[in-house]
This record gives structure tokens, C-alpha cells and sequence, in this order.
């Protein structure tokens, strides 16, 4: 898979990203399709394809115990450390920003605050 190929398939949406944030927010985090479901209120079929997506990217894996497919973060992927160290660093920048930063840059966004 090409780089292009697989930065689409980790950000190809809010739910991409949202589903990035629970295993980024919630260290040995694990659970199934339905339960990720019902934790994002998306339906089945738009986090199975999300899922899909982030397992073909390297960022999750799926693990099958029994009859149940749990899905968690891919601890051995250099693209998971790599978004991960990513996330962490957007989030010190944001922290160091003093308020009145963090209100321009918000200003020049959305005008008329």
C-alpha cells in the first residue's frame, strides 16, 4: 500500500478520527465492532468499515478469541507510534499556547467571536 493510500485510509473521516482518539485516550483499550458501535453511536456497518480501514492501515488489528473479534490498537506498527507521536505532539502545542493564542487562532477560523 502507498503512502497516500494509507494516510486516506486513517483520516478519511470524524469517524476515523474518533475511533483513533478512543485507543490514543484509553491505553490497553480493546473491544468488538458492536461494542465500538454503541461507545461512538455510529451504526455497525460505518465502524466495521472504519475499522476496516484503520486494520488495513497498520493503526488497529483485529484478535479473535473464540468466537469473538476484539479490536485494538497494533502496538507493533510503526504507522500507530508515528500517528500516536503525532497526536501527542498536536496536543503539547495546543497545551503551551497561552488562551489568548489559542482565542486568535480560533478567531481567524470562525469570524465574529
Amino acid at each position: 500500500m502507498k503512502t497516500m493510500e494509507i494516510i486516506e485510509k486513517i483520516f478519511g473521516n470524524k469517524t476515523h478520527t474518533r475511533v483513533i482518539l478512543l485507543f490514543y485516550n484509553n491505553g490497553g483499550y480493546f473491544n468488538n465492532i458492536t461494542g465500538l458501535a454503541k461507545v461512538l453511536g455510529k451504526s455497525h456497518v460505518t465502524v466495521r468499515k472504519v475499522v476496516s480501514d484503520l486494520i488495513e492501515a497498520g493503526i488497529l488489528t483485529e484478535l479473535t478469541i473464540g468466537k469473538s473479534r476484539l479490536i485494538k490498537k497494533n502496538e507493533h506498527s510503526p504507522y500507530t507510534e508515528a500517528l500516536f507521536a503525532f497526536i501527542h505532539s498536536m496536543r503539547d502545542i495546543e497545551a503551551n499556547k497561552s488562551i489568548g493564542e489559542i482565542i486568535e487562532a480560533r478567531r481567524e477560523l470562525i469570524p465574529n467571536i
